[in-house]
């Protein structure tokens, strides 16, 4: 390098929006797929009755 042309520093305020334009929206896509995925199991096992407590007959208890 000559003292002409010092290295310039990083701009990381530059690489951080970047990073964030690009990598935040597919974060969000992730979430809401997982979030739809366990929303639906949850639905499913509520349908079938898994998980759900017995009741004992009235006069059993």
């Amino acid at each position: 390098m000559s003292a002409q042309n010092p290295k310039e520093k990083t701009d990381w305020r530059r690489i951080g929006l970047i990073a964030a334009v690009t990598l935040v929206p597919g974060g969000f896509l992730l979430g809401a797929a997982l979030a739809v995925r366990r929303m639906r199991a949850d639905t499913e096992r509520a349908d079938t009755g898994w998980g759900e407590a017995e009741i004992p007959p009235e006069g059993k208890a």
